[in-house]
C-alpha cells in the first residue's frame, strides 16, 4: 500500500511537470531553448538559487502543518486564510520596538503560532461537538478571513505614505538578514529543516505521536485502546494552523518586511499540494517542497523575464490534486466493493449452512 501511495505521488509530479512541458512547448518558437532556460534558471545565479531555497522553507513550514493534520486523520483547508492571518498581526507587532528586539521578535512569533492555532482549534472544536467536517469549517473559516484582513490592510490599517496597499514596514531591527545575498535566504530556511526532523523523531519515536498517527489511521481501535478521541482533532488542527501561522511570519520577517495586500496569494494551496505529493511522510515533504518551489520559482522567472504569460505552476497544482483525489477515489471505491464482496459470500455461507 505505501508502495502504491508513493507511485501515484511520483506520478502525478511528473503528469504535472509533462502539462507544463507542453504547454511550454506549443507556445514557443524554439521548445527546446525555452525549455532549457525554464528549467534551468532558478540554478543559474546565487539571487535565483537563494530565492528558490527560501520559498521552499516557508513551503516546508505550511506543507508540514498540512501533513500533521494528515498524520491526526484531518484535514485542514484553510492555510491560505491562516498565513494572511499571521502575516497581518506579524505586521503590527513588528512595526515599534517595546523590548528586547530578539526577545519581540521570539514572543511575536510564539503569539502568531498561539493566534493562528486558534483559528484550527475552531475547526476541532466543531468536530468533537457538532461533528462538523473540519475540511469544511476550515475552508469557510478561512474565506471569512480573506476579506476581512484584505479590508483591514486597504483601509484602516494602510500606509498613506505611499501608493502600495500595505502596512508600515516593520522595523528593520526585526528583518532577517540573508546568510546568501542578494537572495532571501535567511535563518527560517535552517527552521524549517530542523521541524520537519523534530515531526520524523516525534512520530516514529514518541508515545505520543505513536498515538496521534494511530488515532489519525484507525480512529475505532484507537478509542477501544483507551487513547483520547480528543486529542487528534484539536492538535491537528490546532497545531496545523499554528504552522501555517509560522509560514506568515517568516514571510513577513524574511521575505516581504511588509504586510501587503495578498502577499500569501497561493501559497496555502501549494503547501497542500505538496502534502499530498508527500503522501503522509516527513521523510518524503523535503524533497517534494524542494521540486514544487523549483517548478514555481522557474515559472515565476519565465513570468517576469516575458517568455511566459501565466504562472504554469497551477498546472502542476492541478494535476497533483486531480491525479491524487481520483486515487483516493479509487481506493475508496475498491475497499467498499471489497467489503459488499465480503458480506455477499457470508450470507452465502450462512444460507448454504456452512
Amino acid at each position: 500500500m505505501r508502495r502504491y501511495k508513493f507511485l501515484s505521488s511520483v506520478a502525478a509530479f511528473f503528469l504535472g511537470t509533462l502539462v507544463i512541458i507542453i504547454f511550454i512547448s506549443l507556445g514557443s518558437q524554439n521548445p527546446k531553448e525555452a525549455l532549457s532556460e525554464f528549467f534551468l534558471k532558478p540554478f543559474s545565479s546565487v539571487w535565483y538559487f537563494g530565492n528558490m531555497l527560501n520559498k521552499t522553507s516557508l513551503l516546508l513550514f505550511a506543507a508540514s502543518g498540512s501533513l500533521f493534520a494528515f498524520k491526526c486523520g484531518c484535514f485542514n483547508l484553510g492555510g491560505e486564510g491562516q498565513i494572511y492571518f499571521a502575516g497581518l498581526l506579524t505586521g503590527i507587532l513588528l512595526q515599534n520596538t517595546w523590548t528586547e528586539p530578539v526577545i519581540q521578535l521570539a514572543l511575536t512569533g510564539l503569539i502568531v503560532f498561539f493566534a493562528s492555532g486558534l483559528i484550527g482549534l475552531v475547526s476541532g472544536f466543531l468536530k468533537i461537538k457538532f461533528n462538523a467536517d473540519e475540511l469544511l469549517t476550515s475552508f469557510l473559516i478561512s474565506a471569512a478571513i480573506l476579506p476581512v484582513v484584505n479590508y483591514l490592510i486597504g483601509n484602516p490599517l494602510r500606509d498613506t505614505s505611499g501608493n502600495l496597499l500595505a502596512l508600515p514596514p516593520i522595523a528593520e531591527i526585526f528583518e532577517l538578514k540573508s546568510f546568501l545575498p542578494p537572495s532571501s535566504l535567511n535563518i527560517s530556511f535552517v527552521f524549517s529543516i530542523i521541524l520537519v526532523l523534530f515531526f520524523i523523531l516525534f512520530f516514529t519515536k514518541t508515545k505520543w505521536g505513536y498515538r496521534l498517527r494511530l488515532s489519525g489511521t484507525a480512529p475505532e481501535f484507537s478509542k477501544f485502546a483507551g487513547f483520547s478521541v480528543y486529542a487528534p482533532p484539536l492538535a491537528g488542527m490546532g497545531i496545523s494552523a499554528g504552522l501555517h501561522g509560522l509560514t506568515g511570519f517568516f514571510a513577513i520577517t524574511g521575505t516581504w518586511y511588509i504586510c501587503h495586500l495578498s502577499f500569501s496569494s497561493g501559497m496555502g494551496w501549494a503547501a497542500l499540494a505538496i502534502a499530498l505529493i508527500a503522501k503522509n511522510s516527513f521523510f518524503a515533504i523535503i524533497p517534494a517542497a524542494f521540486l514544487y518551489s523549483w517548478i514555481q520559482s522557474a515559472s515565476d522567472a519565465a513570468v517576469m523575464s516575458g517568455s511566459l504569460v501565466f504562472d504554469t505552476a497551477v498546472f502542476l497544482q492541478a494535476v497533483v490534486f486531480l491525479f491524487i483525489s481520483a486515487n483516493l477515489l479509487s481506493l475508496r471505491f475498491t475497499l467498499g466493493l471489497s467489503k459488499d464482496i465480503s458480506r455477499i459470500k457470508t450470507l452465502l455461507l450462512k444460507r448454504k449452512g456452512i
